[in-house]
């Protein structure tokens, strides 16, 4: 079927854009989820009138897109979970976690827009991207801590102590025994020039960081069973010969 897209469908189109799909993926997906409208000839006719201004607010759209992204990029997510001896969350942190982090600073961001094939299962950074528009994508730096004994989920700008925070998380990966290839950060980033409300959270980065450096999962805290008591060795012989002492002595009572 032919259907009109009235809002971008990363691997389909662009808004404005006519498209052929499947009936099911259209009147089941598309068309109830507000993505797109059945292609009509007065349908067609209305965007072919509106073509000019949906051009303007495609422009709008992108300028938005490229700025939120220029914000999410200098963004540091902190979240942490409990985890097992070999770094294994007991639990995870998901797309919605993301958004629920990010909702509580002032930014809506709808989840599909991430691209996280699978939660986070483990600890380490992560550089989760983000399409904010078809053609415009950015990385959000997440960092996955062992939790303590107080949860964090927080949000701050990437900075030095950024940059201290994913160090002494890319060690503990690493004493962990877990493959950091293909997930954690590893370049650096610049502290910003105005310290501003950041300089006031100073102490509890440096917090995090040593809280890293000496976190011991649960499983680590088992106390270890004490040793069982040897028991006294005997010579050869001196049960025999105590033995042959007793009888004169029983005799001579007799």
């Amino acid at each position: 079927m032919q259907l009109i897209l009235i809002d971008d469908v990363y691997g389909l189109g662009k808004r404005g854009e006519l498209v052929e799909v499947a009936k099911g993926y259209g009147r089941n997906y598309l068309v109830p989820k507000g993505l797109a409208i059945v292609a009509t000839k007065g349908n067609l006719k209305t965007i072919e009138q509106q073509r000019l201004a949906m051009a303007k607010k495609e422009a709008r759209f992108f300028e938005e897109a490229q700025m939120l992204a220029d914000e999410l990029s200098q963004l540091h997510l902190l979240v942490s979970r409990k985890s097992g001896e070999s770094g294994t969350l007991f639990g995870s942190v998901t797309a919605k976690d993301i958004v629920e982090l990010l909702k509580q600073e002032g930014i809506r961001l709808d989840r599909r827009k991430l691209i996280l094939d699978h939660p986070l299962k483990s600890i380490g950074n992560y550089q989760v991207a983000v399409r904010t528009h078809s053609e415009v994508q950015a990385l959000l730096l997440v960092s996955v801590l062992i939790e303590g004994d107080e949860s964090i989920k927080r949000v701050k700008r990437k900075d030095q102590e950024s940059d201290q925070i994913v160090s002494a998380l890319n060690d503990k990966v690493k004493e962990l025994g877990l493959n950091p290839e293909g997930r954690t950060v590893t370049e650096t980033f610049a502290p910003e020039e105005e310290a501003g409300d950041d300089a006031e959270a100073a102490p509890e980065a440096s917090e995090i960081v040593e809280a890293i450096e000496s976190a011991v999962p649960e499983e680590e805290t088992l106390e270890a069973e004490p040793a069982p008591e040897e028991a006294p060795i005997e010579e050869p012989g001196t049960q025999e010969s105590g033995d042959q002492d007793s009888k004169p002595a029983e005799e001579a009572e007799k």
